[in-house]
């Protein structure tokens, strides 16, 4: 299979906030994401159930964001290199 591929525009587009999640138990707050903006990048890591309700699979979206950790460590060391090469040129 393909390795997983991200895209920091759209990993910008996705919001991180406080929720406050209500079931019959009362309500609660929660950190978490919109599964409705989540669904429109990353379709496969959204659920809906019998009720309808769009749920994230924070799991999945734990993938996606340590693979952006990935990129920005290959670009940080890129620059890091690209610096002492300067560096040792002056």
């Amino acid at each position: 299979k393909d390795d997983v591929d991200v895209d920091f525009e759209t990993l910008k587009l996705i919001p991180k906030k406080y929720f406050t999640w209500k079931n019959g138990d009362g309500q609660y707050n929660v950190i978490g994401t919109s599964a409705q903006i989540v669904q429109k990048y990353y379709p496969e890591i959204v659920n809906e159930d019998s009720d309808g309700f769009l749920t994230v699979n924070y799991a999945l979206l734990s993938i996606i964001s340590l693979k952006a950790i990935d990129k920005l460590y290959d670009r940080n060391l890129f620059l890091e290199n690209k610096l002492k090469l300067i560096e040792e040129s002056l």
